[in-house]
């Protein structure tokens, strides 16, 4: 007879007891970020405690703003949780620290544990927590030994882990290779039926596999939109397997019309009325349609508003053709998943997103509309901690683009980000099956799809949700390493409240709202200030505006950059006269008096000041600092002279040499208009006149908001740049039209 078996030495009572406490030390550490004034941090740990180990943990519940309803938890009517970070640096980094501690903590007591059950024998115990013991601490050699781990880059992890950081880094290294290619473009001579019927005057442009058309005044932004197409089409040829998405490139051909105006994109929908079903509806609720000509040729057609708008279409027209998806759901969550790989930032929805701008929402809801994917990525990192509800993946494929939930947005893209790393073919079934059990209008439950799939697919749909969730929380050392996501209490620096009563004091003095900080929105900032700090030789308005890959930097690193406000000898004690200084910088200007701009990033690095102030950007709540403004004001004195073109940068110095003015040292100081979040009605409309107190007119040229360095450009501001100092008094109008209605603005102001 044997020798008899080891008996565990935790029962399961035991090892809920175990759990609770480990939801014990997450939950009184959450309590004491909240307290600190960190409630989006205390949010997060919570949900992490409740999550992993107590689904009942009633402090974690009650820190959430939850209340008992029977058996379950709901949350307490009338209760906002706060999201606005109020704490000082030197509590910020007490955090940090004590977080650090408590994350060993977990994985000591983790560690303990699994050996006891290793003694009793029962490897499912052993290896769940070892498992954990990973979640919480980087390595761990007993741990990745259990797991039978093998090394992936500079961690451990499982041949799943292998796949799926051998995918993320060949997606990042072709976005990273084809930024740097330019590819052919020519003009194209053939016409439009579709445009020439609804009389629209529009130029074209081809490539190798794309014709492009729209605004004459936009050539420069369609032939750049052209490169983005090819570059995206090569990236999707790399992120997508050839065996189970052959594409022949050779027989790539699309065509697209996109304008800046709505009302050209509508006319050209009215003027081929007889394609368009519920025409009412698209006119009133789309920005892009598809129409074919009368060659049988489908054309995407668009209305987009600005550059930056024109290329994030391009590219998700791209990712949708490849994919091929035919569900809402899917196609839209690829889509987005390469604008964001690519831009890191999607300023284009098929359906208009249900809240429109100028709304009064909440900041949750203005959250969900920004269109900043590390924004996205903090709400989805809720989404995949949340215990119970959600959108379930079964649920995507069903999703109707004209009335998806904010949720539903996020959770398409983030689970389609996750499996095109995975393995793009399951999206391909999931779409098709999906396509074949669709019957009209006849809803399709969650658990049918999953159950169908599960007749033939190996890997269930909640085992996908389940690493989708594992993925997007960080569940191990590889997940984190492909994700590099700074956290957000290591995002606080010395003096951030100071800072920050700096920069309020600035806007007030120009009559702009203050603005709150966030840990969140300053992970970017940090980043770019280490990559600054690591770089001393990167200096200037345009090398600090980007990241070069092979000095450290990163694309999405670089997309951040182009829209940071950056300072390179920045001092708190003369932060008054910086800010000062910020006024003669038309994108600098606009950080200090938009009222649009609810909440900011920022973080210094010894002299290195960065500042993220797009990733919030709102209709403010009160209607009277809601609107446009123009700079200088009415009854505005001491407005500088001229500024230096070498402090605006190239783009600047671009502009000039375009017209005839490059050998310019200096311009007059710029006059601006500021709309906030886009600029206002017809792009090509804009004009300013500019005239002294004799009467004598300074000539000057427009800039829009299309540029990469933030000295010259910033979302929503229209730049006249005067091509001499301006001197005395001065009278500016600013004329544009909205809808075929002329609008103007003027100013009367004194030179310093």
């Amino acid at each position: 007879m044997g020798g008899l078996r080891a008996l565990p030495p935790q029962a399961d009572d035991d090892e809920a007891k175990f759990q609770t406490k480990q939801a014990d030390l997450l939950s009184d550490f959450a309590e004491k970020a909240f307290k600190k004034g960190f409630p989006r941090q205390a949010k997060l740990i919570w949900m992490q405690a409740i999550k992993l180990y107590d689904a009942d943990h009633e402090p974690s519940h009650e820190g959430l703003g939850h209340v008992r309803m029977g058996t379950t938890w709901a949350p307490k009517g009338g209760f906002d949780y706060p999201r606005t970070d109020t704490g000082t640096s030197a509590d910020g980094s007490a955090l940090f620290k004590a977080y650090e501690a408590l994350k060993k903590k977990l994985a000591a007591n983790h560690k303990r544990v699994a050996k006891e059950w290793e003694k009793a024998e029962r490897t499912d115990k052993k290896l769940f927590h070892y498992g954990m013991v990973l979640r919480w601490v980087k390595d761990d050699k007993e741990a990745q030994d259990a797991l039978n781990h093998h090394e992936i880059g500079t961690v451990t992890g499982t041949d799943l882990e292998q796949t799926l950081y051998d995918n993320s880094k060949k997606i990042e290294q072709a976005v990273t290779d084809q930024e740097r290619i330019d590819y052919e473009v020519q003009p194209e001579e053939s016409k439009q039926p579709l445009l020439d019927a609804a009389k629209v005057a529009y130029v074209s442009f081809k490539s190798e596999h794309f014709v492009l058309r729209g605004d004459p005044e936009e050539a420069d932004a369609l032939k750049e939109a052209l490169n983005w197409a090819e570059r995206a089409l090569r990236v999707c040829q790399a992120a997508f397997p050839a065996e189970t998405f052959p594409r022949d490139l050779s027989k790539w051909h699309r065509e697209a019309a996109f304008f800046v105006a709505k009302d050209t994109y509508k006319q050209i929908l009215k003027a081929n009325a007889n394609q368009v079903s519920d025409l009412a509806w698209k006119l009133e609720h789309t920005a892009t349609s598809g129409l074919q000509d009368p060659t049988g040729k489908w054309i995407k057609i668009g209305a987009t508003g600005s550059r930056k708008v024109l290329l994030d279409a391009m590219v998700r027209d791209v990712a949708q053709q490849y994919a091929g998806f035919a569900t809402d759901g899917l196609s839209e969550g690829v889509g987005h998943t390469f604008v964001g790989m690519i831009f890191n930032n999607n300023r284009l929805f098929a359906v208009d997103l249900m809240k429109q701008q100028g709304t009064v929402a909440s900041e949750e809801d203005r959250e969900y509309q920004s269109p900043d994917f590390d924004v996205w990525k903090d709400l989805n990192l809720e989404l995949a901690w949340r215990n119970t509800g959600g959108v379930p993946a079964a649920q995507i494929p069903f999703a109707d683009a004209a009335k998806f939930t904010n949720e539903e947005r996020i959770k398409a893209w983030s689970f389609t980000d996750y499996v095109m790393r995975r393995d793009p073919s399951l999206l391909t079934k999931m779409d098709r099956l999906a396509l074949s059990m669709k019957v009209g209008d006849k809803p399709v439950s969650p658990v049918a799809y999953s159950e169908k799939w599960a007749e033939t697919e190996s890997v269930s749909i909640p085992q996908l949700d389940k690493e989708w969730e594992d993925f997007w929380t960080g569940a191990s050392p590889v997940m984190k390493a492909i994700r590099n996501d700074t956290p957000p209490l290591a995002a606080i620096s010395r003096g951030v409240e100071r800072w920050l009563k700096a920069f309020n004091e600035a806007r007030n003095a120009e009559h702009a709202t203050p603005v709150t900080w966030s840990a969140n929105l300053s992970k970017r900032c940090k980043e770019h200030a280490d990559y600054l700090a690591a770089n001393k030789d990167q200096r200037g308005p345009a090398l600090e505006h980007r990241q070069e890959p092979t000095l450290g930097g990163t694309h999405l690193g670089s997309m951040f950059a182009e829209m940071a406000i950056v300072e390179t000898k920045a001092k708190l004690g003369s932060a008054k006269k910086l800010f000062k200084s910020w006024l003669d910088l038309p994108g600098y200007r606009d950080a200090i008096i938009n009222n649009y701009i609810q909440s900011i990033g920022l973080y210094t690095e010894g002299d290195i000041l960065v500042m993220n102030v797009v990733s919030a950007l709102a209709s403010p709540s009160a209607k009277s600092a809601q609107g446009y403004k123009c700079y200088p004001g009415e009854g505005d004195s001491g407005i500088s002279s001229s500024v230096a073109v070498e402090d605006l940068g190239p783009e600047l110095k671009a502009l000039l040499e375009k017209h005839g003015h490059g050998d310019l040292k200096e311009v007059g100081c710029p006059l601006t208009m500021h709309f906030g979040i886009g600029v206002q009605g017809n792009r090509q409309s804009y004009k300013c006149v500019v005239v002294t107190d004799r009467d004598e007119r300074i000539e000057g040229l427009i800039m829009l908001d299309n540029g990469k360095i933030r000295q010259t450009t910033a979302p929503g501001v229209v730049t006249f740049y005067p091509l001499k100092p301006l001197k005395g008094t001065i009278r500016s109008t600013w004329s544009w039209e909205v809808d075929g209605e002329q609008r103007r603005l003027t100013a009367k102001f004194r030179i310093k």
